[in-house]
């Protein structure tokens, strides 16, 4: 699993390091997103539903980490 780590990034810049690591990631690749900024699930989530990659899921920590699981395309 490929962890891009965008914890302390404020919109857009969690979308913006989650789609150059899709552009890298092989077909069918685990990546997981770090991320502090409350809107990176929505933002994720929307591109997945654009056909970018499939949405796994989003944990929240009690610190408000998130860790959002997608699956490449």
């Amino acid at each position: 699993m490929q962890i891009i780590d965008a914890r302390g990034t404020l919109c857009p810049q969690p979308l913006v390091l989650t789609r150059r690591a899709l552009r890298l990631a092989a077909r069918g690749a685990l990546l997981e997103i770090w991320a502090t900024d409350p809107l990176a699930s929505l933002d994720i989530e929307a591109l997945c539903m654009r056909g970018a990659c499939q949405y796994l899921g989003c944990t929240t920590g009690d610190d408000g980490l998130q860790c959002i699981r997608i699956r490449a395309r």
